[in-house]
């Protein structure tokens, strides 16, 4: 399949097979990450999550997710309803659509394989997933689409499931991040600061036991162009206000211990915060709640 995404000047170019879809997207859309994805499992949504765990249909093998991030002017029902009438329109069928609470809610997002914040933000109050497959030929690709909103912007991942054809322009090479680790050239590349230790309720940072701010440092040292930003997250204890403000707190926390202790510029620095909206465990344990409290330094250049 040859997707190709239409923004005004901008056409990207996916594999090449027996059909074409078109996905367009409002004027000002902006890649916020674009990766193959060989440790994927093939598997596709096509049921709510329901008592017996997170139902998939199996799916070719070769996968790539794609996200993009564009002004809130539009609903997220506005565009919702435009992706289904473009997979109508390109010989897709819809397998399962769902809103919220209708896909499982919470569990349902954690089921899925979601691209990490903060390239796709996730609103676990309001989302939308859609699932699709070809319907021209034998042996057909498959497409997902997860929708959701922050304040200021909707984002759209969509993941593409396609028989492991050679692509039309050979790919760049790829960072493969293991965790924990940051790597040596980050390449849109977001990773949690791990080991870091906030207590519930305060922004003061405690121990650093998995040294990740020294890596930070090392990279940032080796790499005298290189930004980042730091986006702080919280568990689910009180208001979604108080919790993005806490989190912004910790980020600007780790950002005057760089600058301060390590001597980084602090122009190549910026705190964030997103509250709880971007959980990676479960608030209902304490485990899960600290895995919660957390800082993700995003590079750039």
């Amino acid at each position: 399949m040859k997707i190709r995404l239409l923004f005004p000047l901008i056409v990207m170019f996916g594999l090449p097979a027996q059909a074409e879809f078109v996905l367009q997207l409002p004027l000002g859309a902006k890649e916020t990450y674009s990766q193959t994805e060989p440790n994927l499992a093939p598997l596709v949504a096509t049921k709510p999550f329901g008592e017996n765990g997170q139902e998939f249909t199996p799916a070719p093998a070769h996968i790539r997710r794609s996200v993009w991030s564009f002004g809130g002017e539009q609903s997220l029902a506005e565009v919702q309803e435009s992706i289904l009438a473009q997979l109508e329109s390109s010989d897709y069928e819809v397998l399962f659509f769902c809103q919220t609470e209708q896909c499982g809610g919470f569990d349902f997002r954690f089921a899925i394989d979601v691209v990490s914040e903060p390239a796709m933000r996730v609103d676990l109050r309001d989302f939308r997933f859609i699932s699709a497959r070809q319907t021209v030929i034998q042996e057909p690709s498959y497409v997902t689409f997860l929708l959701s909103k922050s304040p200021e912007s909707v984002y759209v991942q969509m993941t593409e499931y396609t028989a492991n054809l050679a692509p039309a322009v050979a790919p760049q090479p790829e960072t493969t991040v293991l965790e924990g680790q940051i790597p040596a050239k980050p390449d849109r590349v977001s990773m949690v600061l791990e080991g870091l230790q906030f207590e519930p309720g305060i922004a003061t940072l405690g121990a650093d036991p998995e040294k990740s701010l020294q890596r930070l440092v090392d990279v940032m040292t080796k790499n005298k162009a290189l930004k980042v930003l730091l986006v702080g997250h919280s568990d689910m204890t009180g208001t979604l206000r108080a919790n993005v403000a806490l989190s912004i707190q910790r980020a600007a926390t780790i950002r005057d211990i760089l600058i301060q202790k390590y001597g980084i510029a602090a122009d190549r620095l910026s705190a964030h915060g997103v509250g709880f909206l971007s959980p990676r465990a479960s608030n209902d344990t304490a485990e899960g709640r600290k895995k919660n409290r957390r800082v993700e330094a995003v590079f750039s250049e």
